[in-house]
């Protein structure tokens, strides 16, 4: 096939880059948050299985387009990780995957037999060892290469540990599901990369806190990764609460506390779990504040790109726009964890209106982004920042 008369579709594909998995890590958790929004209606879990599967499709068709922009130019695979603006985009990958079991435990439990459980336990260590892997050894390529002077926008240095961090929200998952022997493991190893994950990302807080300081708002084009920052706190906010519910059932009674006192097994009157639920919640609380922050910070430098509120007007679509769909993702589904916990019904309803603006924003965004493509401007090479096909 022939566009234009000198670019074909195959240049045009091999125009995809690492950054469009966000389209799928997108896809995935606005099925995860159908599941999750605490007022439902007929219908809309089968809305949710559809997102699913169309998600599931979604991941092939861009890791087919991948492999493909590979072949084109071997050389491309190198390439990818040696350019500042690709190579921190590349953890996408398995953040998609990440949404994908998260999916698999909401809408597949109920269909599916005992062969479900033992499947995502299994893909939930596996998934464990390749972030833990990617987090340290793309972390040190890119300390190698002092990759950060090619990237002007430090919060994207969260991504090569953003997975490692999300096995913390699908050990709280997943773990309902399973037995107590292996739900105990999976709890332990989700609050262990939980830790990590949210750690390092109040180091590159840092330093994208001294940067907005420094030398002021982005390019309105870049803006829409400011969003990035609101996913850490939102993830562990809602990933210890789900952990820490799920330990009331899978701690024993006496766990952690008998090593201090051993005697004390007989007299335990309060729980490890309902301890862990306790602090769990207050500090859920505690970082969700800053996830509002950032939220609100990044949303109002978006706007004040726009043209409406005086700005320059937003700029042409380009994939950071899919920033904007999943770390807010993770924040109302926080928000939902919090208003469960703290039983508060006004919680509850402010996220569902919260959900369904959500979804609002992935369908402009997915219309946008065919918009897009259809007027050449992402997946073009004459205005891609680098070809893949000499």
């Amino acid at each position: 096939m022939n566009l234009d008369g000198s670019v074909t579709l195959k240049d045009r594909v091999c125009q995809i880059t690492w950054g469009w998995y966000s389209l799928s890590m997108a896809t995935g958790g606005i099925a995860v948050l159908l599941y999750r929004t605490p007022h439902q209606f007929t219908g809309l879990e089968i809305i949710g299985k559809i997102i699913y599967i169309f998600n599931l499709v979604l991941f092939l068709a861009i890791t087919s387009c991948m492999i493909l922009r590979f072949l084109a130019k071997p050389s491309a695979l190198k390439e990818s990780f040696q350019s500042g603006h690709e190579t921190y985009f590349a953890p996408t990958c398995l953040l998609s995957i990440a949404t994908i079991i998260l999916g698999a435990e909401s809408y597949g439990s109920s269909s599916c037999g005992p062969w479900l459980q033992v499947a995502l336990r299994i893909v939930f260590w596996i998934y464990v060892a390749l972030s833990t892997l990617l987090a340290i050894f793309h972390n040190w390529y890119l300390y190698h290469l002092a990759m950060a002077k090619q990237q002007p926008f430090p919060i994207v240095q969260l991504l090569p540990s953003f997975p490692a961090m999300l096995s913390g929200t699908i050990a709280s998952s997943i773990a309902a599901s399973q037995p107590r022997e292996q739900a105990l493991p999976i709890l332990i190893g989700g609050v262990t990369l939980q830790g990590f994950g949210f750690i390092m990302s109040l180091l590159i807080y840092g330093e994208y806190q001294y940067f907005l300081a420094k030398h002021g708002l982005p390019e309105p084009s870049e803006r829409p990764q400011m969003f990035i920052a609101v996913g850490p706190c939102s993830f562990t906010a809602l990933a210890l609460i789900g952990m820490a519910k799920e330990a009331v059932e899978s701690f024993p009674l006496g766990y952690i506390i008998s090593y201090a006192d051993p005697e004390s097994i007989g007299s335990v009157t309060v729980s490890t779990g309902d301890i862990a639920m306790v602090i769990a919640s207050f500090f859920a609380i505690f970082v969700w504040t800053m996830a509002f922050f950032h939220f609100c910070i990044a949303l109002v430098s978006v706007l004040a790109s726009a043209g409406i509120f005086g700005g320059e007007g937003v700029p042409g679509m380009s994939v950071v726009y899919w920033a904007m769909v999943f770390p807010n993702t993770g924040f109302i589904i926080a928000t939902i964890s919090i208003g469960q916990v703290l039983q508060s019904e006004g919680i509850l309803w402010v996220s569902s209106v919260m959900t369904v603006l959500q979804v609002a924003m992935w369908l402009g965004v997915s219309g946008a982004t065919i918009h897009g493509i259809a007027r050449r401007q992402i997946l073009w090479p004459e205005d891609a920042q680098e070809k893949c096909l000499k």
